[in-house]
């Protein structure tokens, strides 16, 4: 859909007009910025108030997911975190239970067979992203940052792809730039492109909030970036 492309003064727009949707070049984008420590703590004091709003129907999904298939209502993963760190990821489960106890690990594509009903609908709408809450107020996490990968896929991506590494350099989040700008079935190097462009502009307030503005429109509308 859209592209990033790396030269030698750095990362460029070749088609998505970065500056029509997030005011790239604005004065409000590049001056008022936001530190590290206050971004946390703005994170932090976020995730309260939506744990607060969204209490009440993150139990009716839960009771949802046991009424319709049984089993366990969160799935926790391995994820890697800034600086390398391992941490688990929750969400609510939207698979069958044990859906890579043959396989392995392995990537989630579109039409899963391993998606519940139920999940269909979660995957859809995001909700089964709402236990990250806990994962930002643990530290774990960000609102927004670069998507936290499985370790297996890491240590592959990391070999084969110039720079990702540089994706640890901040923590990962619970929607990123990649997410809203590319197809769910975006390629790592794709993904590691707007990642990067997040990277060298994270310290930009308007971006985080635009970032979470169209991430909260992509919700409401079920948009999937297709």
């Amino acid at each position: 859909m859209n592209h990033l492309a790396a030269s030698s003064n750095g990362l460029k727009i070749t088609q998505f007009n970065m500056s029509s949707f997030f005011f790239t070049e604005s004065k409000l984008f590049k001056k008022v910025t936001i530190g590290e420590k206050s971004l946390s703590a703005l994170d932090t004091l976020l995730a309260i108030t939506l744990l607060l709003l969204f209490g009440s129907i993150m139990t009716i999904i839960a009771l949802a997911i046991k009424v319709t298939t049984g089993g366990k209502v969160f799935y926790s993963q391995t994820r890697v975190g800034k600086n390398g760190k391992l941490f688990k990821v929750y969400k609510f489960r939207s698979m069958v239970e044990d859906a890579e106890a043959k396989s392995g690990p392995m990537f989630s594509v579109k039409n899963d067979p391993r998606v519940t009903v139920l999940g269909k609908f979660l995957r859809a709408s995001h909700l089964d992203e709402l236990p990250q809450l806990f994962n930002v107020l643990s530290g774990d996490m960000s609102f927004v940052g670069p998507r936290p990968e499985r370790p297996e896929f890491v240590e592959v991506f990391e070999k084969e792809i110039l720079d990702y590494n540089q994706r640890n350099l901040v923590k990962p989040g619970i929607t990123g730039l990649a997410q809203i700008c590319l197809p769910y079935d975006a390629k790592a190097h794709e993904k590691l492109e707007y990642d990067l462009y997040y990277i060298e502009r994270q310290e930009s307030l308007l971006f985080h909030f635009l970032i979470c503005y169209y991430t909260a429109l992509k919700m409401l509308t079920f948009h999937k970036n297709q």
